[in-house]
């Protein structure tokens, strides 16, 4: 009975989980270039019944021999919570510095952790000249940081990201493609780390396609996640109430095998 208590609980905890999990997709809906995340839940590992027929000799010697009866399976876990890099819709915003991707690279941004990756082309120009995010990190270009002309005209980004002031090309915005997006993970702040086995490189031409003046929204879909979070939010309960009866179970054991002791 007790290992029915550990198995519901199990399956409760997977249901929070995927509670927390919509909640930050629900969160996010109005954040650009936001990608929602995935709950995948697995089997927790089985463990083996086995039938002993113990010595009666009264030799000491314990178990003689043992039969596999059968596996117990020991409820669920979180197996992991990827990213779903579906095409969110372009917004127009009329903002020279906003930009979306159509397709499925990224922009290159530097961090004090190291180069990661976003959708999200909220950028701004600092005092400095530097294109950056929305928190201050600046845009990677082929040459690195993308630095603007201050004063030198209006700001051009045509489609494979390159970018002109005055008539003049003063840099190109760097495009990045995964060969594995698997091994791109969420990191916080809209941003994104890979790893090494993405093996990230330089879009290929066409590939992807840059829009300036546009925000990639948010694919997270609020009908869709309130459908979810009432499963889940149900999925918790059922375990919660498998819960109470294997207590009470246990409850109604422990008395009645006392009584039946006396």
């Amino acid at each position: 009975m007790v290992r029915g208590l550990y198995t519901a609980a199990s399956g409760a905890l997977v249901a929070q989980s995927q509670a927390d999990v919509i909640a930050n997709n629900l969160a996010n809906v109005n954040t650009s270039g936001f990608k929602r995340t995935l709950l995948q839940v697995q089997s927790a590992p089985e463990i083996g019944l086995y039938r002993h027929q113990m010595d009666a000799s009264g030799n000491g010697r314990g178990v003689v021999s043992s039969a596999f009866v059968g596996a117990l399976g020991m409820g669920a876990q979180v197996m992991d919570t990827p990213a779903v890099f579906e095409q969110g819709t372009l917004a127009q915003t009329g903002n020279p510095l906003d930009l979306a991707i159509q397709g499925n690279a990224f922009f290159a941004i530097q961090t004090p952790q190291g180069v990661r990756y976003t959708r999200d082309g909220q950028f701004s120009e600092d005092p400095t000249g530097r294109l950056v995010t929305m928190d201050g990190s600046p845009v990677l270009g082929t040459n690195g940081p993308v630095q603007l002309q201050q004063g030198a005209g209006a700001i051009q980004i045509d489609q494979n990201g390159q970018i002109t002031q005055g008539g003049r090309l003063i840099d190109s915005i760097a495009l990045v493609q995964f060969g594995n997006l698997t091994q791109v993970r969420p990191e916080g702040d809209n941003r994104f780390i890979a790893s090494n086995a993405a093996l990230p490189a330089r879009a290929a031409a066409g590939s992807s396609s840059i829009h300036q003046g546009f925000l990639e929204k948010s694919n997270a879909n609020v009908v869709r996640s309130m459908v979810d979070l009432i499963t889940a939010q149900r999925w918790f309960e059922a375990n919660q109430k498998v819960i109470q009866t294997q207590d009470d179970a246990n409850g109604w054991a422990i008395e009645n095998v006392a009584k039946s002791q006396h």
